[in-house]
């Protein structure tokens, strides 16, 4: 079965390219703009990792991570920043153990971290 895909961006631009090139290799994707769109794809999809972005207006993607571990902990994150210079923005992803990847990403590093923390969570589950 093929694996499903959250991406969390507040640029559909992104959102998109990321879609079409998760598709091309093989997931089904589903986008969201938003952290609330994001949570509601989440009880609707239950998808097996979110690729989000971390800095967001109104809520981040911290915010998110921390709103779905009330009812869906197990979901694995990789989060995405422009921000990897900026101690706030890592200590906050520091302080929930996050796999972060810097942002732009060249599509195919994106792809490796998203299957590396696919394959490590099934081992885990396992």
């Amino acid at each position: 079965m093929k694996p499903t895909i959250l991406i969390v961006d507040d640029d559909e631009l992104i959102c998109e390219l990321y879609s079409d090139y998760f598709k091309q290799n093989g997931y089904i994707t589903k986008t969201a703009i938003s952290v609330d769109r994001a949570v509601k794809s989440v009880k609707e999809l239950a998808p097996d990792i979110i690729l989000s972005d971390v800095v967001m207006p109104i809520k981040n993607g911290i915010n998110l991570f921390r709103e779905l571990q009330a009812f869906a902990p197990n979901i694995p994150f990789v989060f995405m920043t422009g921000y990897q210079h900026d101690p706030k923005v890592i200590q906050q992803l520091e302080e929930i153990n996050a796999s972060w990847i810097s942002k732009p990403a060249a599509l195919e590093e994106l792809l490796e971290k998203v299957n590396s923390e696919l394959n490590q969570n099934q081992a885990t589950r396992t």
